[in-house]
């Protein structure tokens, strides 16, 4: 068996309830706010950056899930759960540190699972961004 790849783990596995943490933590976009001296312009080039990004690697990740390549999965989800918790999208991150955690027992399930969780709340956060840093 090649050690690069996943296998199918059990599937019994407890959840955290991930919907109770917020979609994005104010106290990290106030400190982005003080650290760029409330430039707008400072803080739209982070958030446009956080967004090309975070969708490379989301993509990346899916295609790693495809593929069954776990290296590159461990490195991309490991790089988008950073990210994610630089930019305060809590539950983004819980979700990826999840995904993190267990990838490292080469349990697939959980990240095939999971994948579709996290698209749908990294939409929900990209919209929230747009919205308030990029018009």
């Amino acid at each position: 068996m090649n050690n690069n790849n996943f296998e199918e783990g059990n599937t019994e596995l407890s959840y955290p309830d991930f919907e109770k943490f917020p979609v994005l933590n104010n106290k990290n976009i106030e400190k982005f706010q003080s650290l760029t001296n409330k430039q707008p312009e400072i803080l739209r080039e982070i958030m446009q950056s956080f967004i090309d990004e975070s969708s490379d690697l989301l993509s990346d990740i899916e295609k790693a899930i495809n593929e069954k390549e776990l290296k590159k999965f461990q490195e991309h989800v490991h790089t988008l759960k950073g990210l994610f918790a630089t930019i305060g999208a809590s539950k983004l991150f819980e979700i990826s540190k999840f995904m993190d955690e267990h990838n490292k027992q080469k349990n697939f399930d959980v990240a095939r699972k999971l994948l579709p969780k996290l698209k749908i709340n990294y939409k929900e956060v990209k919209v929230i961004i747009k919205e308030k840093f990029l018009q």
